[in-house]
């Protein structure tokens, strides 16, 4: 078949469930994503284009359909065992960046609680090198993702399946200086505010938390901070909107730092917490 043609149909169909501009974008992304160039289908990629169609029409993200998605400049694979990179998380990635570059550290310890894909990390050691990084994540699955964008990124991250929650954990060797998260956050409770598409289709683990405002994970971070975190460290964490005021608390409570700050997003919303020792 005819490409053209391919993409004609494929529109057509679209349009049933989406707006016109919509459904030519999606149409164009498919083709760009899933096909070599040429100007005529083979029977498989034919067969592969309408799968993919159907997919995105039954409300599964593209990035998943397409296994990719662009973060920061960068290309990473995404599956259904991560979460799909945000454009927030970008922010909280560029605010990290713009910390190492004007602390002049050398050869700073980052850690990132939570990867998923890897795209914190694995962005922060592109664009900023003379740094040592590590990544937690309790999900084998997730880490897998991880180091499979780490080779194709061409980068040095280590690792580790854990458990933040734990009551085992060893503190680091040498105390971090920079500590990082876009951690579960959103409670039980409300994943009625959610996108249909998000709860049914990434993985919850990563987005979930059992107590009532979601703030599990950033008490834990804190208390960790007392051994984990140099006498000069930074935290940077991505917040939840609803209870940005409740993180700032939490970190003003843990007394060590001089200054706690909430960093509004493009969007104007609370969206980043940035801690100083």
């Amino acid at each position: 078949m005819d490409r053209k043609l391919m993409k004609a149909q494929m529109v057509s169909s679209l349009k049933k469930h989406f707006e016109e501009s919509e459904a030519k974008r999606l149409a164009q992304y498919l083709m760009e994503d899933l096909l070599l160039q040429g100007s005529v289908l083979t029977k498989e990629e034919i067969v592969t284009l309408r799968s993919a169609m159907n997919r995105i029409i039954d409300g599964e993200p593209i990035q998943y359909v397409t296994g990719r998605s662009d973060f920061y400049g960068h290309q990473y694979y995404v599956d259904r065992r991560v979460l799909i990179p945000r454009p927030e998380t970008e922010e909280l990635v560029y605010q990290v960046i713009q910390y190492l570059k004007k602390s002049k550290k050398s050869l700073p310890r980052l850690l990132d609680i939570g990867t998923g894909s890897g795209c914190i990390p694995i962005t922060i050691k592109k664009e900023y090198s003379a740094c040592e990084i590590s990544a937690f994540d309790i999900s084998n699955d997730a880490l897998n993702v991880a180091i499979q964008n780490a080779n194709q990124l061409g980068v040095e991250v280590t690792f580790v399946n854990c458990d933040i929650l734990s009551d085992n954990l060893s503190r680091p060797a040498v105390p971090l200086d920079v500590i990082i998260s876009n951690p579960p956050y959103i409670p039980t409770t409300e994943v009625n505010v959610m996108g249909a598409s998000t709860v049914k289709h990434e993985p919850h683990i990563a987005l979930f938390t059992d107590d009532e405002y979601g703030l599990v994970f950033y008490q834990r971070i804190a208390d960790l901070c007392d051994t984990w975190l140099s006498d000069t460290g930074a935290v940077f964490l991505e917040l939840n909107e609803y209870h940005a005021s409740k993180i700032k608390e939490i970190y003003l409570q843990q007394g060590s730092f001089r200054s706690v700050d909430i960093i509004d997003d493009m969007q104007g919303k609370p969206r980043i917490l940035r801690a100083l020792r």
